[in-house]
């Protein structure tokens, strides 16, 4: 699966993807204006796929599965079905535990929280029909963050030629050659940016690279990468995680924290810098998997046709 940044936590990869049960709150207010977004009536729905492989009769098969989500006032439900596999339940049961912590880290500032949603650690605030604010929080530190929707037209959208370099690449690259059918009139999918209102960085259970030194790592991407712009510094709620960053030969920021004695691979959240993501498929190839409800039903019936 193509992941981002709102798989990896809230992703809400990574990308939005919060995973588990919101509760009613008063602090997950909404003002949505309706202005054609995809927030409507205080709520946003989407639906991503993910291929894996699943035993069957002694033989690993292709199988799919679906992840649908609601944001609202209550906070974020997910639900988790099996597209095609072995069972009725295949993907859920390859998921395994989902009960992992996701971190973020700043200057005295330290939060573990569940990778599972849960509203006693995050707080969602709706703005208009395309934007929205997530506060993560832990005892007294706080993360802020707010969260722009582009909304892409799939209307025609196909599986993507090898070698394009413009255009919008879907799940449907996943598909077997030959395969060439095309989104219906009506379906779109959304890309999330976040602006962070802090500097943090922010890294998930099972992130680890190995017990090394914050050093011995620098001296390692210094022997295999373009090593630039090289920032060290101490961040934690007593400052006493050691991490880096640097900028490499494609200007992407790699960035990782020490935490138990482990070195852990982590994302550089900048402060009033909006996440970096192609979003306009005129100039660039765009990856978009964040499906509406017209999108999601077609993707379902090409699974189901061609698996």
């Amino acid at each position: 699966m193509k992941t981002n940044k709102l798989y990896a936590g809230i992703a809400l990869a990574t990308t939005l993807v919060l995973t588990g049960c919101g509760n009613d709150n008063d602090d997950n207010v909404s003002n949505s204006d309706n202005n054609g977004g995809p927030i409507v009536n205080n709520e946003l729905n989407y639906a991503t796929f993910d291929p894996f492989t699943d035993m069957s009769n002694d033989k690993y098969e292709e199988a799919w599965g679906k992840l649908a989500y609601k944001i609202s006032n209550r906070g974020l439900t997910e639900t988790i079905s099996t597209v095609i596999g072995s069972s009725p339940t295949a993907y859920q049961d390859s998921r395994g535990d989902d009960n992992e912590l996701e971190y973020y880290v700043g200057k005295n500032t330290f939060a573990a929280v569940p990778e599972n949603f849960d509203s006693k650690f995050y707080k969602i605030n709706f703005v208009d029909s395309d934007t929205f604010t997530l506060k993560v929080q832990m005892d007294n530190s706080t993360f802020n963050s707010t969260y722009d929707i582009t909304t892409l037209d799939l209307t025609g959208v196909g599986k993507q030629p090898r070698n394009a370099t413009t255009g919008i690449d879907t799940d449907l690259d996943y598909f077997p050659e030959g395969f060439n059918a095309t989104f219906p009139s009506g379906s779109q999918c959304y890309i999330i940016l976040e602006t962070p209102e802090q500097n943090y960085y922010s890294f998930a259970d099972g992130d680890d690279v190995g017990s090394m030194t914050i050093e011995q790592w620098i001296a390692n991407e210094r022997e295999n990468n373009t090593v630039t712009n090289l920032v060290q510094e101490n961040i934690g709620l007593n400052n006493e995680l050691p991490a880096a960053r640097y900028t490499d030969e494609d200007g992407d920021t790699i960035a990782v924290v020490r935490y138990k004695g482990l070195i852990y691979d982590a994302f550089y959240n900048q402060k009033g810098i909006q996440e970096k993501e192609n979003t306009d498929p005129e100039t660039s190839e765009v990856y978009c998997n964040l499906y509406n409800d017209v999108a999601t039903k077609f993707f379902e019936t090409q699974i189901k046709a061609n698996y």
